[in-house]
C-alpha cells in the first residue's frame, strides 16, 4: 500500500509539473530586453535575432535593409525562435525591423550597425561613470550619441535565464547614451567605447554585464563546468563564502540571456575576490575565455584583461593573480594584458578612482591589436629573461620598441633579489634592491646580497614606476618558478620623519614599538615580529580598547616641526582617505598561542610645525595607536 501510495504521489506531482509547464509557455509574441529599440547590431555579420510565442506558431521578420519578402521562422515545441540575419557594414543610418506573430506586430527602431563590446567583471568594471572624477565632465558636456549602452544590472540567479531578470530599479534595455544611462554605466567600459568611436567612427554597442565583489567561477556556465570536470573541481575550491555556492550565477543572469547575440570582443576586470583561492585562477580564466568564445561562437574573439591594481593584500596571493593573468593573456591569442601596478592613486584603495587611463589601455590594445588602426606600441613591457653578472642580475624584456625610463624622481621602486635560503633549499629569501636602468634592460643589485639567483618585480603590493618610453608601465613578474610560494620582501618604506609630537588626550598607554610589544591594554594582543623596522624604538601611545556600540577615545597631535606624523590603526578604510596616506601593514599575534591575530596599518601625514591634527574616532573598533620618534603628552 505504501509503494502504492508513494507511485500515486509522484503521478500527481508530474501531472501537476506538466500543468505548470503548459502554463508557463508562451502564448503570445515576446521579445528579450537585449532585441529592441536603439540596439546596436554587429555590422558586415550574421546576427541572430531571437525571441518567444505560441509553440508551433509562425514569426514572420522583415528588415527594411533586406530586400524581398519577410522571412517566416516556426518557433519550437517551447515558442522559442530564432533567426540568422545578415547585417549592413557599420553605419549611422537608422533601420527598422518589424516582427510578427499571430495578432501581435513588434516594430524595433532606430537599430544600427557597430561593433558591440561585452564589458565585465567585478566592481572596477561596475565602477560608475558619475563616481569617476576624470569622468564625470562627461555628464555635463555634449553626450556621443554614437554610443548605445546596454546594462544588465546587479543581478544573479541560481538557474539560466532566457531573460535578464528585471530589478527593483533596473530593467535591462538598450540606451542611445544619455546623461541617466551613462551615469549609472561603468566608467572602464564608457571610456573604452569613446575611444573605439573617435577612432573607428562607427556606433558603438556596450554592454555593461558586471558586479562588484565577485568571482570568477560565479561567471562560468553551469554547462561548461558539466562538460569539463575538472575546471567544476577546480571551481568547487573557492573559498569566498558569499559565492561559493552560487558557482554560475551570474553567467545565469547576465551572460546566458545574451548567449545568442554577436560581439566583436570582451573586456574583462576582476580578480580581486579570487585572491584568497589564486592556485585555481590561471586555468579558470583560461576556460572562461575558452567557453564565452564558444558561447558566442566566436573561436577567436578578442578578450582583453586588466590586472588587478596594488591593494592591501597579505603576502603573494594578490601578486599571483597577476601573474595568472598575464599568463593567460600571454598564452591566448588575440588576449592581452592591461597593466595597473601605477594607478592606484590612493594607496590601499581596492577601487583606483581615475578609469580614464585603463579605459584607454584597453581600446590601444583593441584599435593596434584587433582592428589595425594603429602601430603604435600597445603592450606594455614584460619579462623576457635575466643573467646573472656578479652579484647583480641583468633583466631584459619584451615589448621595449625603445628604451626603458623611469616616472618620477627618487629610486626605481619594486624590485627584489632573491638568494637560496640555506635553511630550506625549496626556499628564497628575498630582498629589497636598487634598479638602473641601462637602454632596454635593468640591472638590479642590493648591498649585503651575493649570488643572487633570482629577481622580482612589483610582486607585492608596490606600487610601480618603470615604463616604456612609450607610456606603458613595466608589468609585476618574477623569474623564479611559480610554484615558489617563496615570501616577497615587504616593500619599501622611506626613512620615517622623526619629528616629535605633543599629543592631548586621555585613556591611552605608553609603550615603544618593538616586537612582542602589546597592543591595546589587557586585550593579550602583542605586536608580531614581521613589523616594519624603520619604525623600532619609536614612542607608540595605545588607547583602552571601546566597548560595542561605542566611539574610540580619538585625541589631539600638535606637530613640533615640519615632517610627517604616524597613526598605528586597525581601520585601513577610513584612515587612507586624504590626507592621510597608508604606509604599510603590520600584524599582531596573542601572547597566549603566538598565532596571528589582526593586520594593522601605519598610515601618515604632512603636517607643519605648530599643526593640529585631530584623530579620527571609529565605531566598534581598537581606535588609534599615535606613533612617533618621540611624543609629550
Amino acid at each position: 500500500m505504501k509503494r502504492f501510495k508513494s507511485l500515486v504521489l509522484t503521478v500527481v506531482a508530474i501531472l501537476l509539473s506538466a500543468v505548470v509547464v503548459a502554463q508557463e509557455l508562451p502564448q503570445t509574441l515576446t521579445l528579450p530586453s537585449f532585441v529592441g529599440d536603439n540596439m546596436v547590431l554587429q555590422h558586415s555579420s550574421t546576427v541572430n535575432l531571437w525571441g518567444w510565442t505560441k509553440p508551433k506558431a509562425k514569426v514572420t521578420v522583415a528588415c527594411d535593409w533586406v530586400v524581398g519578402k519577410p522571412v517566416k521562422v516556426k518557433a519550437d515545441a517551447e515558442g522559442f525562435w530564432i533567426l540568422p540575419v545578415q547585417t549592413l557594414a557599420a553605419g549611422y543610418e537608422p533601420h527598422t525591423i518589424t516582427i510578427k506573430s499571430g495578432k501581435v506586430v513588434e516594430v524595433l527602431e532606430n537599430v544600427v550597425f557597430g561593433e558591440v563590446w561585452l564589458c565585465s567583471g567585478q566592481s572596477n568594471m561596475e565602477w560608475l561613470v558619475r563616481k569617476t572624477p576624470d569622468m564625470r565632465g562627461d555628464l555635463k558636456g555634449e553626450l556621443n550619441k554614437n554610443i548605445r549602452l546596454y546594462n544588465t544590472g546587479h543581478t544573479f540567479a541560481a538557474t539560466p535565464q532566457n531573460e535578464v531578470p528585471v530589478q527593483k530599479k533596473h530593467k535591462a534595455q538598450w540606451h542611445v547614451c544619455s546623461a541617466k544611462a551613462l551615469a549609472s554605466f561603468s566608467a572602464v567600459g564608457y571610456g573604452f567605447g569613446k575611444e573605439l568611436q573617435e577612432n573607428l567612427n562607427v556606433p558603438i554597442g556596450l554592454i555593461d554585464a558586471s558586479y562588484g565583489g565577485t568571482c570568477i567561477e560565479g561567471w562560468l556556465s553551469a554547462e561548461y563546468l558539466t562538460n569539463n570536470p575538472k575546471v567544476a573541481t577546480a571551481a568547487k575550491k573557492l573559498r569566498n563564502k558569499k559565492w561559493r555556492e552560487r558557482i554560475s550565477y551570474l553567467h545565469n543572469a547576465n551572460i546566458y540571456p545574451i548567449r545568442h547575440a554577436t560581439i566583436a570582443g570582451v573586456i574583462w576586470y576582476q580578480g580581486c575576490s579570487n585572491v584568497s583561492s589564486c592556485g585555481t585562477y590561471q586555468g579558470l580564466l583560461s576556460h572562461l575565455v575558452k567557453s564565452w568564445r564558444e558561447e558566442f561562437r566566436n573561436p577567436e574573439m578578442p578578450f582583453y584583461i586588466v590586472e588587478i591594481a596594488p591593494h592591501i593584500y597579505g603576502g603573494i596571493n594578490g601578486a599571483r593573480i597577476r601573474e595568472a593573468q598575464a599568463k593567460v593573456a600571454a598564452k591566448t591569442t588575440n588576449c592581452e594584458i592591461v597593466i595597473t601596478n601605477d594607478q592606484n592613486q590612493i594607496p590601499g584603495d581596492i577601487h583606483p578612482p581615475k578609469k580614464v587611463d585603463v579605459a584607454h589601455r584597453l581600446a590601444q590594445c583593441a584599435l593596434g591589436g584587433f582592428y589595425k588602426k594603429t602601430s603604435a606600441e600597445f603592450r606594455s613591457p614584460a619579462y623576457k629573461s635575466m643573467v646573472v653578472e656578479g652579484n647583480s642580475i641583468r633583466v631584459h624584456f619584451n615589448n621595449v620598441p625603445t628604451t626603458l625610463v623611469q616616472k618620477g624622481e627618487g629610486r626605481i621602486n619594486g624590485f627584489q633579489l632573491g638568494i637560496k635560503d640555506p635553511a630550506n633549499e625549496k626556499k628564497l629569501i628575498f630582498s629589497l634592491a636598487e634598479a638602473t636602468i641601462d637602454g632596454n634592460t635593468i640591472v638590479v643589485s642590493a648591498e649585503g646580497v651575493e649570488n643572487p639567483v633570482a629577481v622580482r618585480y612589483c610582486f607585492n603590493e608596490d606600487m610601480g614606476n618603470v615604463f616604456s618610453a612609450e607610456g606603458l608601465p613595466l608589468g609585476a613578474f618574477r623569474s623564479d618558478d611559480k610554484n615558489n610560494r617563496s615570501a616577497s620582501a615587504r616593500p619599501y618604506i622611506e626613512k620615517p620623519s622623526e619629528i616629535a609630537i605633543k599629543f592631548e588626550c586621555e585613556g591611552y598607554t605608553r609603550s615603544t614599538f618593538s616586537a612582542n610589544a602589546e597592543l591595546w591594554a589587557n586585550s593579550g594582543y602583542v605586536l608580531s615580529d614581521e613589523y616594519p623596522k624603520e619604525f623600532e624604538g619609536f614612542d607608540l601611545l595605545l588607547p583602552t580598547p571601546v566597548a560595542k556600540g561605542q566611539m574610540s577615545v580619538g585625541g589631539r597631535v600638535t606637530a613640533l616641526a615640519d615632517g610627517k606624523i604616524y597613526m598605528f590603526t586597525s581601520n585601513a578604510g577610513q584612515t587612507r582617505k586624504a590626507p592621510w596616506k597608508l604606509l604599510t601593514a603590520s600584524y599582531s599575534r596573542t601572547a597566549k598561542d603566538g598565532k596571528k591575530r589582526g593586520t594593522f596599518w601605519i598610515v601618515e601625514r604632512e603636517v607643519k610645525a605648530g599643526e593640529i591634527i585631530e584623530l579620527p574616532k571609529f565605531k566598534n573598533n581598537w581606535g588609534t595607536a599615535v606613533l612617533a620618534k618621540s611624543i609629550e603628552e
